[in-house]
C-alpha cells in the first residue's frame, strides 16, 4: 500500500478529532482523497479492514463512523501498516 495514501488518512482522522464534538467521527473518502481513484480504493480498503477489526462501521457508501474513544486504536493501526 502506498504510504501516502495511509498518512492522508491519519491526518483527516486526527484533524477531525481535534475539531469536533459528539460521540463519533466520520471519514468521507472523498474529503480525504477528491477525484484521485488510486487513493479512493486505498483509503476504501483501510477502511474496509478497520470494520473488520471491529474499530468502525460503515455508515452509507464512502462514509465511515469512528467512535471517539476508539480513534487512539485506529490511528495505532493505520501507523502500524504503513
Amino acid at each position: 500500500m502506498d504510504e501516502v495514501y495511509v498518512e492522508k488518512l491519519l491526518w483527516y482522522v486526527q484533524r477531525r478529532m481535534e475539531g469536533g464534538e459528539g460521540a463519533v467521527v466520520s471519514v468521507r473518502i472523498r474529503d480525504v482523497c477528491g477525484v484521485d481513484r488510486r487513493c479512493c480504493i486505498i483509503v476504501h480498503s483501510l477502511m474496509t479492514r478497520l470494520v473488520e477489526e471491529g474499530l468502525a462501521g460503515r455508515h452509507k457508501q464512502g462514509v465511515y463512523l469512528i467512535e471517539r474513544r476508539a480513534v487512539e486504536e485506529v490511528l495505532t493501526a493505520l501507523k502500524k501498516w504503513t
